[in-house]
């Protein structure tokens, strides 16, 4: 998989404060600009965006300053399936989208899910790999792009192996530190157990012998309670069978001692009873003829009584109804004499509202001016309100125009110490950069220097020397060690001291500059605040003679006041007279409708109330009617009763005569069941041997005595055999447990020799593998320096330790002493075989990759970009303008500082 970049868009990341697109494409590109444009926030950007990585330590530090989030989106086809898409991420938010050329969104869910597929579309095996692949090869920042190769050994190593894969190798041989010393533990301990099982197994045989014991002594028991259980269950068949006789022969005397002593005798009673009953149904029908004559006078009068009631209730209706119609008519008259009296009040109330009316009309025109005076009072008021709040607005305007002018004379005065400020950052990097590559010049001495004193000289030793790869001797390693501890003191007592303190000097000016710039960095807005402010003035001013006219002209105005409100207290109460004399007019529109309604009324309730009189007429006797019913049905209230009373009793004669013939037939069927019951009696006791039951019983006990001892043996054995086998199954599974432990052995045994195989395998396989990839890269890595530096004579060296020198007639320059332009044109060539080596991803970043080349040797590097088949884009990020001309595409920056703004000036 490879790609190429077609665009990259930014919106509110660092200086990018509009969504600006920059253009790219295949083929060399040049990001040019001024330090500060922008130009490394388009690398930053595809790194965050592409591979998850960027140079803070917060994905916040990308957003513009001020803004909450900030938008990349990087546009890329993919050269193998041509397919387009567009990554979108967001700083400041947890926001990750992949977009097809369609426009449409990828079902990818979440960041891991993304860079999975980013891992494809860019040929790199792992999502934790993409940032390793960033940052050491595809868009290695230029704080690194040197200082990897002025790290230690051991830093170098860490640096460079994840590139190539082979921390894998010394991760796996450190993971495999210290098995062997844990399968030499593992194998004594299955040694020394094996040694304890032997001697537990010694007694298997003698268990094995008392487990056939028992098993034999077990089953001649088992056939001695089976005989025994044969006869027990014989002699319990029979034994059963008299019990049963026997059981049969006690109901049997049991049944006919109950029918002789119980059932019988109450049968008998309960005979005697019906009878008495009976009889007595016999007797009530006879008091029922006695009485039944008076009983029907009584039911006929009380049938009267509910009639008169009725009539009663009925009548008391009407008279209720005569009542309240009465009550009715009594208002109606009262109705008609109140209307009668409303007429002639309205009539008065007319001829007084005639009277005043002039007068009213006059108190509310009068009323209405006041009011409106009083409202031109209230907003003079206001008006010189406003006034005092204008006045004091307009004296802090003046003020804070007096103030902001102080602000833009002292921010001016600054600005010649503010445009010191890149060059105090361009030379504090300088000199932070110088102090780290002499760390690293520092830290390499000390290593050769400890290399050396370890190197055993002979007469002549077959070691290289660590500077420059000749013989060592005793007097070339103490030339060297001389040499070596002169550069170290010279590097601790006097340059490393006076860099710090150099830096320190530089970060103050720094300081100051940056307090100058941001000072006028704030003119402009300085500027518009005064503008605005006086703007301000000006308004407020205008706003003042407005109110102070309005002001004038009220206050001619109210000169009127105090005469009209003196005419309006002439004519207090005469509205109120009026409008209570209309309301009199009015409340006595309806009132003659309301009298003649009133008087039909009156008149229909009258004849109604006749009516009712002459309906009452009809209920004359009612009442006497009433008490003379009320009297007969006294008189036959006790024939009455004592009918009711014994009604049911005569009633149920037939019923009583039936349940005496039930209860004798009943007792009959008894005496017949006594019988029967004798009978069985007779018969089960001639069947029942109590002599036999009893032999029966004796032998029994015996039998199942004999039974349970032989049990209690049998359970005591088996007890004696499970103990047995359990001791046999310990022994069986220790036997089992000494063959698994011996296998065991042999397969540990086996797996110690394998890791230490597989062990130093792996330590080889790293070394060699960092031998032959250096080696390779290392020869391409000379042929792009010679190239560069258009030198032949000159030997790029990349060893195995990625130490990196140049070998010129037989001596070596280490990469500390090497000039800046060496150093640039060696880091870079490396960078650039780095690059052929893995180029999966087939686009890289080259940031100031022309820092210190004359223009040839720009040229030449031009040449060499232009020649690498295997990368189909590559971005070189310049400030040299130079650089221009030299690619087949260009594209500036430029920063409006005003803004702090970055636009695309070409492309």
């Amino acid at each position: 998989m490879s790609i190429v970049i077609e665009s990259v868009t930014l919106d509110d990341i660092k200086s990018y404060g509009e969504e600006t697109t920059v253009d790219l494409g295949a083929g060399v590109t040049a990001i040019l600009g001024d330090n500060g444009a922008g130009k490394s926030t388009i690398q930053e950007a595809v790194g965050y965006a592409l591979f998850d990585s960027h140079p803070f330590s917060k994905q916040d530090r990308l957003v513009r300053e001020g803004e909450s989030s900030g938008e990349i989106a990087v546009m890329f086809t993919n050269r193998t399936s041509g397919a387009q898409y567009t990554v979108r991420r967001w700083a400041g938010r947890s926001k990750y989208e992949v977009l097809d050329g369609s426009g449409d969104n990828l079902s990818l869910d979440g960041t891991s899910e993304i860079k999975g597929w980013l891992c494809k579309q860019l040929g790199v095996d792992e999502p934790d790999d993409l940032s390793e692949v960033w940052e050491r090869s595809v868009g290695v920042a230029q704080t690194d792009f040197l200082a990897d190769f002025t790290k230690t050994e051991t830093e170098r190593i860490d640096t460079f192996d994840p590139l190539f894969d082979i921390e894998r190798y010394r991760e796996a041989y450190k993971s495999l530190g210290g098995l062997d010393e844990e399968f030499d533990g593992d194998i004594q301990d299955h040694r020394d157990e094996i040694i304890g099982l032997d001697a537990r197994l010694e007694e298997l045989p003698d268990v094995e012998e008392r487990v056939e014991e028992h098993e034999a002594t077990i089953a001649e028991l088992a056939d001695e309670i089976e005989a025994l259980r044969g006869t027990i269950e014989e002699l319990d068949s029979e034994r059963e069978r008299l019990e049963g006789v026997e059981d049969e022969l006690d109901d049997a005397e049991q049944e006919l001692a109950t029918l002789e002593e119980m059932k019988i005798p109450a049968q008998e009673e309960s005979l005697e009873t019906a009878k008495e009953h009976r009889d007595e149904a016999r007797t009530a029908g006879e008091t029922l003829a006695a009485v039944r004559e008076e009983y029907e006078r009584h039911e006929s009068a009380q049938e009267r009584l509910d009639e008169l009631e009725e009539r009663r209730a009925e009548r008391d209706e009407i008279d209720d109804e005569r009542t309240d119609l009465g009550g009715e008519i009594d208002l109606l008259k009262h109705r008609v004499a109140d209307a009668r009296e409303d007429l002639s009040a309205a009539e008065a109330a007319r001829e007084r509202v005639h009277e005043l009316e002039p007068e009213k009309e006059r108190y509310e025109e009068l009323q209405e001016e006041v009011s409106q005076l009083e409202d031109d009072a209230e907003r003079r008021d206001e008006i010189e309100d406003e006034l005092g709040d204008v006045d004091d607005e307009i004296e802090e305007l003046r003020a804070e125009a007096t103030a902001l002018e102080s602000s833009i004379e002292e921010a001016e005065a600054q600005r010649e110490e503010a445009e010191t400020l890149a060059a105090r950052q361009d030379e504090r990097q300088d000199l932070l950069a110088e102090r780290k590559s002499l760390e690293a010049e520092h830290e390499e001495l000390r290593e050769q220097n400890e290399e050396l004193r370890a190197i055993e000289i002979g007469g002549e030793s077959a070691v290289s020397c660590p500077t420059c790869d000749q013989p060592v001797t005793a007097d070339h390693r103490e030339s060297v060690l001389e040499r070596n501890h002169e550069r170290i003191e010279a590097l601790t007592e006097e340059r490393l001291p006076a860099i710090e303190e150099e830096i320190a000097a530089v970060e103050e000016r720094i300081e100051a500059a940056r307090e100058a710039k941001e000072a006028t960095d704030r003119i402009p807005q300085l500027e518009r605040e005064h503008e605005s402010v006086e703007e301000e003035i000006a308004d407020l001013v205008a706003e003042k003679s407005e109110y102070e006219d309005e002001r004038d002209e009220l206050e001619g105005r109210l000169d009127e006041l105090p005469d009209k409100r003196e005419a309006v207290a002439e004519l207090d109460g005469v509205a109120e007279q009026y409008h209570t004399a209309k309301a009199t007019i009015e409340s006595a529109d309806g009132i003659e409708a309301t009298l003649r309604e009133a008087r039909s009324d009156l008149g229909e309730r009258l004849v109604a109330y006749r009516e009712l009189d002459d309906e009452l007429d009809e209920f004359d006797g009612l009442d006497r009617e009433i008490e003379t019913t009320k009297e007969t049905i006294a008189e036959t209230e006790e024939p009455h009763r004592t009918y009711i009373q014994h009604e049911p009793v005569a009633e149920s004669l037939d019923e009583r005569q039936a349940a005496v013939d039930e209860e004798g037939e009943a007792l009959a069927r008894l005496r017949a069941e006594r019988k029967e019951a004798e009978r069985r009696v007779v018969e089960l006791d001639e069947a029942f041997d109590a002599a036999r039951l009893d032999e029966i019983e004796e032998e029994l006990s015996e039998r199942k005595t004999t039974r349970a001892r032989r049990e209690q043996q049998r359970e005591n054995r088996e007890g004696d055999l499970a103990e047995a086998r359990e001791r046999l199954d310990e022994l069986e599974a220790k036997r089992e447990r000494k063959t698994a432990l011996e296998a065991e052995m042999t397969e540990l045994e086996r797996d110690r020799e394998f890791a230490r195989w597989a062990r130093d395998s792996l330590q080889q396989g790293a070394e060699d593998l960092r031998d032959l990839t250096t080696s390779e890269i290392g020869d391409r890595a000379n042929d792009i320096y010679q190239a560069l530096r258009a030198a032949p004579t000159e030997t790029l060296v990349w060893d195995r330790t990625y130490n990196l020198r140049v070998r010129v007639r037989g001596q070596n320059k280490p990469f500390d002493t090497l000039s800046g332009g060496e150093k640039m044109a060696a880091a870079l060539s490396v960078r650039l075989a780095i690059l052929e080596r893995l180029a999966a991803v087939g686009m890289a970043f080259l940031d100031e990759p022309t820092a210190n080349l004359d223009e040839h040797k720009k040229r030449n590097l031009v040449d060499q970009l232009e020649e690498f088949d295997r990368l189909n884009q590559l971005l070189v990020v310049s400030h040299d303008r130079t650089f221009e001309s030299m690619t087949e595409r260009a594209i500036e920056l430029e920063k409006d500082e005003d803004r702090e703004m970055t636009r695309v000036v070409s492309d």
